[in-house]
This record gives structure tokens, sequence and C-alpha cells, in this order.
């Protein structure tokens, strides 16, 4: 295999450099090859640790590395690692039990509400629900109650990816950063002392969860990069290189976690595009690239020629990264067409993606109603039939609709009719009235079409489906297809693929500006359109919205 220019500076620098390095590779670069290639110039590959971003990535490359007779080389997760240093810890269980539900369980329970009862107490006084009875009051309860939880748990797991620490001006610090509250919240009267209270049951639940797992062993996943820290937990197994991959999503304690495996005299080289930084809302550090070069005083090196996209697909991406060059000599192409003409244009083994579920889904509807067969990633199809199934009472979902409603139409009103109440609830908390005006109005005409395609499939299948239940089930059949099918992802899961012929639904609302946009969630938007743009490897369609279309055809020029 012939290495480019910067490739060979790269193995050179681990040959013969010394220190750290950072490696700024854009898109389709080739990173992952790069720095896999560069154990081959380390003095011993036993001693190297490869830290992998997931657990699929871990076994590709192991099997990588296994067949170029490095099969030496340690290939793990940050978790994975996390995990080893909780278990060589004498006074932690070995046999840990391992639930992503441990938090919910742990704030769910009796003992855990009783703890916190007062402090809910508060917080119902603060919303202005005592002295509301009937079944407003009990609605909003119930809202409130959502809430809190809701908030709490993501408290939980922004604050042990974060290592945020335990003082409340650093809680307040992150609980702002990550938007944890609304615009409305954020301008309530009372928006301090119930911040205060917050603050305080999340030390409650934190502390519940770091007892649960010292006394009985019972840990999540964000524990396996948490606990090592907090714990001060050390590695007897040292290495001389560490190799990070993906580096511009790691959180802070997910590095944390890699660098305990070093010594003095190790190096670390981690490679990454700051560009492909989409993963900030999750709790990773959105400066994950800068804040490793700066901590490790690394050697910046750069990749900035891509293998994979034509030329046409590198001018595009090169309006959001200029650094990007591309290795192909053939064009490519890159076209706009309406969102009403996509279908004309899809073929078997094509991948569409979309910053947003909603206009996948819609698009999903359009093509299980002509026959084709769609293929979601498994993750992605629980989450797509989670949410029809949630606009449903279990009963509803279970019964047989001809003889509990008689018709499909008058079941459809009175669900519609429900949605729509809640919807305007949720609206209605919007401080903007233009945002407000133009969620609502999404919404609706989401919820519409959403129960309209279901009546469709109903109506179809209702020889074999005789309940929602059963019409989900075959929608799910649809979506889970394997063969001849048409791709369909959002671009947070499309990261790390590529196609042939990509299709990215609503283009020109990228990228996605919302009311209260902090700078770093911008950016990230940015970053998005970035990854989206550089999936394709032959021809790449930007697809209008269904907004734009009608714009072009009152102006004339819809093709």
């Amino acid at each position: 295999m012939k290495f480019t220019a910067e490739q060979e500076t790269i193995f050179d620098f681990v040959r013969a450099g010394s220190g750290h390095g950072i490696i700024d590779a854009v898109a389709g670069a080739g990173k992952t090859t790069t720095i896999m290639e560069c154990v081959r110039f380390t003095e011993a590959p036993n001693r190297v640790l490869f830290c992998a971003f997931n657990n699929a990535i871990a076994q590709e490359i192991r099997r990588k590395f296994k067949k170029r007779g490095l099969g030496m080389v340690s290939v793990q997760t940050n978790h994975s690692l996390g995990l080893r240093l909780l278990r060589q810890n004498p006074t932690f269980d070995r046999k840990s039990k391992i639930s992503d539900l441990k938090y919910l369980s742990i704030y769910k329970s009796d003992a855990m509400q009783r703890t916190l009862g007062p402090l809910k107490t508060e917080l119902v006084e603060l919303n202005g629900l005592k002295g509301t009875s009937g079944g407003a009051r009990a609605f909003a309860a119930k809202n409130l109650e959502f809430k809190i939880q809701r908030k709490l748990l993501d408290m939980n797991q922004k604050h042990r990816s974060c290592l945020n620490g335990p003082k409340e001006t650093r809680f307040r610090e992150m609980v702002m950063h990550y938007g944890i509250f609304n615009d409305a919240e954020e301008c309530g009267e009372h928006f301090e002392e119930e911040l205060k209270i917050y603050f305080q049951m999340h030390r409650m639940l934190l502390e519940e969860g770091n007892r649960v797992a010292a006394e009985e062993g019972l840990i999540d996943f964000t524990d396996m990069i948490y606990l090592p820290f907090i714990w001060k937990l050390e590695s007897p197994v040292r290495y001389q290189w560490i190799f990070i991959d993906e580096c511009q999503d790691l959180s802070k304690a997910q590095f944390a976690i890699a660098a305990k495996y070093g010594k003095k005299g190790s190096r670390i080289l981690a490679v990454g595009d700051p560009r492909q930084s989409i993963y900030g809302f999750t709790g990773a550090d959105a400066e994950s690239f800068d804040r490793i070069k700066r901590m490790t005083k690394a050697t910046q090196l750069p990749l900035t020629l891509s293998f994979r996209c034509p030329k046409a697909v590198i001018e595009l991406a090169q309006t959001i990264r200029p650094d990007i060059r591309g290795s192909k000599r053939r064009k490519g192409k890159v076209s706009e067409i309406l969102r009403s003409n996509i279908l004309r244009h899809l073929k078997q083994e094509d991948m569409v993606i979309s910053r947003l579920r909603a206009p996948l889904l819609l698009l999903a509807f359009d093509l299980i109603d002509k026959n084709a067969r769609v293929q979601l990633a498994p993750d992605e199809v629980n989450e797509v039939m989670s949410e029809l199934k949630s606009l449903f009472k279990p009963a509803e979902r279970q019964a047989t609709i001809k003889r509990q409603y008689k018709s499909f139409k008058a079941f459809a009103e009175q669900v519609e009719s429900r949605n729509l109440w809640v919807i305007r609830q949720d609206g209605g908390q919007m401080p903007n009235p233009d945002a407000r005006e133009k969620y609502l109005e999404a919404e609706a005409e989401y919820l519409k079409r959403r129960l309209e395609f279901l009546g469709r499939k109903y109506r179809q299948w209702s020889a074999e489906c005789r309940s929602i239940d059963a019409v989900l089930d075959r929608i799910k059949e649809y979506l889970s297809s394997k063969k001849d099918a048409i791709r369909l992802s959002t671009i947070h899961r499309a990261k790390g693929l590529e196609e042939k012929r990509v299709f990215i639904l609503d283009y020109d609302k990228m990228p996605l500006h919302r009311h209260g946009q902090k700078d770093w969630e911008m950016v990230q938007e940015e970053n998005l359109q970035y990854v989206a743009i550089t999936r394709a490897e032959e021809s790449l369609y930007l697809v209008l919205s269904t907004e734009a279309e009608e714009e072009l055809i009152k102006e004339g020029q819809a093709k």
C-alpha cells in the first residue's frame, strides 16, 4: 500500500519523534487505518493499547490487527478499560451487575421517593400547583413529576461523563451549558430557587448510586468511566503507547480512563476530526480535540486528503472545512432535488440521511406505501416503534379496532384530539411566540401524517391486522429489511458509514437553527452538515424541504 506524505510524516513521528501527538484527520482520510499502521513503528506492539470508540469498532480492529500479525495489540473501548479497573479493585464485587436502568430504578424506589419527597413538594409549590384541584392539577402534577425524573437523570448522566465535581457553581454551569431547562423555565421567577433544590436532589441520587455500586456491585455504563476516577483507581498494567481513535467525541471521563493506563515516558497518539464532533448533547466534550491537544501538549499532525469523496462533494465540504482535499479524479455529482421527486430517484442500497427523525419516518411511510423495503439500524427501529406506540394507550393498541371503535376514523379522531391537547400544553411553555406557533403547526401536521399512514395500513392489511399492535408489527418488518433495501439513518447514526449514492433530507434547513441555541450547539449543527455531506462516494443529492418546494412553486421555479 502506498502512503501519502502526510501519513509518512506521522509514521516518522511515531518511530523517531518524542512526546504526544494528535492527528487532525478530515472525513474519509483513513485515520483508523493510519494509526493502526503506526503500531508497526513502535518498539513493542505488545505494549500498545488501542482505544476504540465502541464495541463493534473494537471487534473489527482486533480482527484487522490479527490478520496483520499484530494480534498482541490490546484493543479496548474506554468503557471496557474502566470496567477492568473496577474489577481489579479488591473492594469491588468482581461479579458486578450491569444495568443501564440503574439510576431510573434508584429514583423510582420507595426509599428514594421518601428521601426526595420534601424537596419535590417544594418544587410543586414553586410551580404554583398548590391550591389547584381536579383534573388540571392531576395532569400538571404528573407532568411535573415526569420533568423532575427526566431532568435528574439527565443531570446525573452529564455530571458523571463530564467529571463535573461537587461544587454547586459547577453544577449550575453544567445545567446551563447543556440547556437542561428550557427558556421559559430559565426566565421563571423562581428559577434560582428551583436550581438549588435540583442540586440537592442530584447529590442525593448520586450518593445513593455510588453506595449501590460500592456495596452491591450494581453499575451502569457511565459508572464504568466515572467510578474509577472518583475512587482513584489505578491500573497495574501500563502501556508504552496509547492510541486513541475518534478523540473528538470523548467525554472528560473517557479520556481520563485511557490516561490511567499510561506511565512516565508513555506516549499518546490521538486521532480525530474536530468537524466531526457531533455528540456534545450526550456529555461528550464538544471541545475534546483541542482540550486533549492542550492537556498533552501534543504535536498536531494533519491528514487532509480524503479517499472517499469525488471532487464535487469535496468542493461542497470545503465550504465547512476548507482544508479538506480529494484524491479522486472523477468529478462525481452534487444535485438539488425536490422532496416530491425523491421516490423517482431512489434505488436499492441508496442511503438517505436526515438531521431529524420526523422527515425520515415520513419518507419511510412513502416507501412502505410503494411496497419498498427499508433498512434502519436496529436501535433506530426500536426508537421509531416506541414513538408510534406512544401515540396510543396500551389498551388502544391491543383492542380490535372494528369491534371497539366501529371505524378507524372514529378511533383516530379520539387519539388525535388527546395528542393535540398534549402538543398545545408543551407548546404553551415556549416564551417566543413565533417559535411556539411554528412548533404547534409542525407537530400537529406530523401527528396527522402518522395517523393517516396508520389508517391506510390498517385498511390495507385489515384481513391480518385487526389492532394497532398488529399494524405496528407489520411496519417493523418493513423497517428491518436486510436485502435489497434503501438505508435510512439519522446523521448521528450515519457517522462512519459511506455509500455510493447519498440523499440528505431537508438540506436547505441545515445547519439547523433553534430559538435559544448556544454557540457550541450551533457549531455541532455545522459539524452534522459536514458529516452528512462526506458520506457520499459518487453522487450526493440535496433534497429540498417541502417548505422550500412550496416557495419554488410560488415563484414558478419548481421542476
